[in-house]
């Protein structure tokens, strides 16, 4: 997926939020966003948005010296998602599909980073998610090919919904389970630390993609992560960044996201073939890619 000039007020939103966390000089912030705006200037449209974003969040922690402003948050979603897991086990367990079940649940955790900061209802979250079905649900075909496989590379996408990552980990404990995420901090995707506080290294092997992109651009992955890429027998991806960065890749790969942006909506109706106007922010998708 390419950057469109849509991206842009996306990333201005996103380097003023980021600005904020990372410091609370309103003169550095000031500074943080000329700079911004400067870079964006020097984007190359033939990138993904995730990849352009990298140079992005450097400059606002080299500026601010704060090389993780998303901390707190992290910690705050990892730890509410660990509070509701055990509510959303026994939901699983009850459901007529349970595999299907954590696959939603899965889908459906990034709305943790919202509720990390304000009111949720934890019951209205769960019977809610359980009862939406993907606008795109590729669920059978997933079955289909997950009895041929062996090998499954699991991309996690952010911290707190890695804990629900875990549930769909658990239902596939007969596969050989690689988990990967990213190798330094970036915005608030999970790291190794955050793979160890989920819990998902008692079901899976766990490796760093080798970047600090809110993605997976292959071509800057580490050479263990690209083995892993290319011999996995099945690949999942969780969540927008990672769709982002290889909705053009030609692999198995499974796509697990809730839509965030109308630029995703577009993309997915080129993808697919279907009228943009079927797609919505906050829908969900299980896709094979095309």
């Amino acid at each position: 997926m390419q950057t469109t000039l849509d991206c842009f007020p996306c990333f201005a939103k996103q380097s003023l939020y980021t600005a904020r966390l990372s410091t609370s000089s309103t003169a550095v912030q000031r500074t943080i966003m000329d700079h911004a705006f400067a870079l964006f200037k020097k984007f190359d449209l033939s990138m993904s948005p995730p990849v352009n974003a990298v140079e992005l969040y450097t400059m606002i922690s080299e500026i601010s010296g704060n090389d993780d402003p998303f901390f707190t948050l992290k910690k705050e979603s990892n730890q509410l998602a660990l509070n509701l897991v055990q509510q959303a086990k026994e939901k699983i367990d009850l459901s007529p599909d349970p595999f299907r079940a954590a696959l939603k649940f899965a889908i459906a955790g990034n709305v943790i980073d919202y509720g990390a900061h304000h009111e949720l209802d934890v019951h209205l979250f769960l019977e809610e998610f359980l009862a939406k079905d993907p606008v795109i649900d590729d669920y059978k075909l997933l079955k289909q090919e997950l009895t041929q496989a062996h090998t499954i590379l699991y991309l996690v996408d952010n911290c707190g919904e890695i804990v629900f990552d875990c549930l769909v980990c658990e239902k596939l404990a007969e596969k050989k389970i690689i988990v990967a995420v990213k190798e330094r901090p970036i915005i608030n995707d999970a790291t190794i630390a955050d793979a160890f506080t989920s819990g998902i290294d008692r079901f899976s092997k766990v490796i760093s993609n080798g970047t600090g992109c809110p993605g997976t651009p292959l071509e800057n992955c580490s050479a263990q992560f690209q083995e892993a890429f290319h011999n996995a027998d099945l690949i999942i991806s969780k969540g927008q960044g990672n769709f982002e960065t290889l909705s053009e890749t030609k692999a198995p790969v499974f796509f697990l996201l809730t839509v965030k942006c109308q630029v995703v909506c577009g993309h997915i109706a080129e993808k697919t073939g279907a009228p943009a106007k079927k797609f919505k922010i906050g829908d969900t998708i299980l896709m094979r890619a095309r």
